[in-house]
């Protein structure tokens, strides 16, 4: 019985911080597009973590083929800048398991239907940074970072949403095609090396759950 109980809370240690690890390596950033009057759309920027354990400090989103009148929301500490081919934020900060919303409007020259991408560098401290920036695979793991992506709204639709791991192909019209812009230059310091720490820290806590099992059992049987 006391080996039983030991198990047990060894494999429900393991299996915590298996999911604590995995959290961060499952979640995406994503756009959310809402039709406005006038021919504005709102944009949504919705990122659910921080850069390996490190709180979000800065945002530049790429702005869309032929985008104008484009328009940052400054909350929470943050101020917006806009420049000929992104959208920025700095000032604010969030912790690193908090998630946030980073808010903006524009008129679209995109057609009703059509998918826009925005490739996203996300910026942390300690020089950290996740470059949501590659072209969707459909998968969700710590080495790929899919870019935002969202489908243009028409003037009577109430909201889309595009999802980074979905599998609709980037629209050719959308400027800074992934991993080929200016604000992709600089990478993601964070894109490779967390996926191999990730299996490193799986197969040890694996393996040390199956060791103290066969240690116990050894004792038991000779009891």
């Amino acid at each position: 019985m006391k080996m039983s109980r030991r198990f047990l809370a060894a494999s429900a240690a393991s299996f915590a911080a298996l999911v604590a690890l995995a959290s961060p390596a499952w979640a995406h950033a994503d756009a959310t597009a809402k039709a406005e009057t006038a021919g504005r759309t709102a944009i949504t920027i919705s990122l659910e973590h921080g850069c390996s354990g490190n709180p979000t400090t800065g945002l530049r989103v790429s702005l869309p083929a032929g985008a104008t009148a484009v328009k940052g929301v400054d909350a929470n500490g943050w101020t917006s800048t806009v420049t000929a081919s992104e959208i920025s934020w700095t000032g604010g900060s969030l912790a690193a398991t908090k998630a946030g919303n980073f808010d903006f409007s524009l008129v679209l020259s995109q057609p009703a239907g059509s998918t826009v991408v925005l490739p996203t560098i996300q910026s942390c401290t300690k020089d950290t940074e996740i470059a949501w920036i590659e072209k969707d695979t459909g998968s969700h793991s710590e080495s790929s970072h899919p870019a935002p992506q969202f489908e243009v709204p028409t003037n009577d639709t109430a909201a889309v949403t595009g999802t980074a791991g979905s599998n609709t192909s980037p629209s050719t019209t959308a400027r800074m095609a992934t991993q080929t812009n200016a604000i992709t230059d600089e990478g993601s310091k964070t894109s490779t090396a967390g996926q191999y720490v990730f299996i490193g820290v799986c197969s040890v806590l694996v393996g040390g759950a199956a060791a103290l099992f066969l240690k116990y059992r050894k004792k038991s049987s000779k009891v």
